[in-house]
């Protein structure tokens, strides 16, 4: 079971392998080729059956697969369409997320979307030289994975396309920043997941030092603060130290603001100046927008009634009020 925001809310979710076998040979994989570990391969049926006895309990509220590659690429994404098709035929109307293959055609990705809110395929690391490296056996960076994303998000499930790489593998956090960046801009995705390393007994790389949590922490803010909050990614590489990593703070937006000494006025500001102040979000943001078109001057005052006093103060220092007496209302 695992907890996941899906279609705006945050439900529980059944996170399940099709089968723990797998051809591949990934030196970071508990699962790899060649590693002593339970394999295991669910019946169809038995899996559908599982699933829904969980649902109609109220345990479960959503079904995530994937699966180690046990068979040709196509047929494990095949099974898995046939899981999901089980379960739409039965009577499941919520959510579902089915992980693609590297090198999933367009005629499979186009039967996923029919039967997934979302899907997507792990680009595993930020860089083609670190992905040839520690997933030897997954093809091509460009053609079977980068090109599967871009189908897959030209498709366009419900929910969007999501993908997934693992960090603290030798590469920085401007390789991930300009990554994540072009896989918004570029592929649409709705989300990137960070994974960070860490080291399984019998692997290549179970003497490799684990990433720090914070690292992902910190690409998370970023992620958002580009998806959501309209910042550049030259804001974000900005702040990127000597060793181009990402400064070790509790709040990245607070950090930029900070650091530019920012002060908006409310009355006159954009949109996306307004999202960059620390605890403002975009349906914040929108409500002083429609405050001020409806001809209210957004006082201290107004945005403390707006904001609540504890997120006023937070808020209150990146605020440029022209009339200083303003303040003291």
């Amino acid at each position: 079971m695992y907890r996941a925001w899906a279609k705006g809310r945050r439900i529980r979710l059944f996170k399940v392998l099709f089968s723990t076998a797998c051809k591949n040979s990934c030196k970071y994989c508990a699962i790899r080729r060649g590693r002593k570990a339970p394999r295991v391969t669910w019946n169809s049926e038995k899996l559908v059956k599982t699933f829904l006895t969980l649902y109609r309990k109220g345990r479960v509220e959503g079904f995530f697969l994937s699966s180690g590659v046990f068979r040709d690429h196509e047929e494990v994404v095949e099974k898995e369409v046939e899981v999901a098709t089980k379960l739409k035929e039965r009577g499941f109307k919520g959510y579902i997320s089915l992980r693609l293959m590297p090198g999933t055609p367009s005629w499979l990705i186009k039967e996923t979307s029919k039967v997934a809110d979302r899907t997507g395929v792990n680009i595993e690391a930020p860089l083609p030289e670190i992905f040839y490296e520690i997933a030897p056996d997954k093809g091509s960076y460009r053609n079977d994975i980068l090109k599967v994303l871009d189908k897959a998000s030209r498709i366009q499930p419900k929910s969007g396309v999501v993908t997934q790489m693992i960090i603290g593998l030798g590469e920085t956090d401007r390789d991930v920043l300009y990554t994540t960046y072009r896989l918004l801009k570029d592929f649409k995705l709705r989300r990137v997941y960070y994974s960070p390393f860490k080291p399984v007994k019998d692997t290549p790389l179970e003497n490799v030092k684990p990433c720090p949590s914070y690292r992902s922490k910190l690409l998370y803010q970023a992620f958002f603060l580009l998806r959501d909050y309209v910042f550049e990614l030259k804001d974000l590489v900005s702040i990127l130290d000597d060793n181009e990593m990402l400064p070790k703070t509790d709040d990245l937006k607070t950090y930029l603001a900070k650091k530019v000494d920012l002060k908006v006025d409310l009355d006159s500001a954009s949109l996306k100046d307004i999202l960059k102040i620390p605890g403002i979000g975009l349906k914040t943001a929108k409500a002083i927008i429609k405050l001020r078109d409806n001809g209210l001057q957004i006082t201290p005052y107004v945005l403390k009634r707006l904001l609540g006093v504890s997120r006023f103060k937070k808020v209150v220092n990146f605020i440029d009020y022209k009339n200083t007496k303003l303040l003291a209302k």
